[in-house]
């Protein structure tokens, strides 16, 4: 008793099919929790945060000197004095 093709095609596409059926019923069910989104002209209720690539200048004091070191001057910049 062999796997006929009909049977061998019907597995190939129904399997991925069905899958794909699944991951989108599942991405479109609605969602039970839902957190209050911002939207604009509303007043911002939520502390500031600072981000940075570095937080480790930012302790260490580096990013507070902005842009400048020891001796004032300023580093960086479109002329490359790093």
């Amino acid at each position: 008793m062999g796997v006929t093709s009909l049977e061998v095609i019907l597995v190939l596409t129904g399997v991925p099919l069905a899958i794909m059926i699944l991951l989108g019923l599942l991405t479109l069910r609605p969602k039970f929790v839902r957190t209050r989104r911002y939207r604009p002209g509303e007043q911002w209720s939520h502390p500031p945060v600072l981000w940075t690539a570095n937080p480790e200048a930012l302790r260490d004091g580096a990013a507070r000197r902005r842009g400048r070191d020891g001796l004032g001057e300023v580093r960086g910049g479109a002329r490359g004095n790093w």
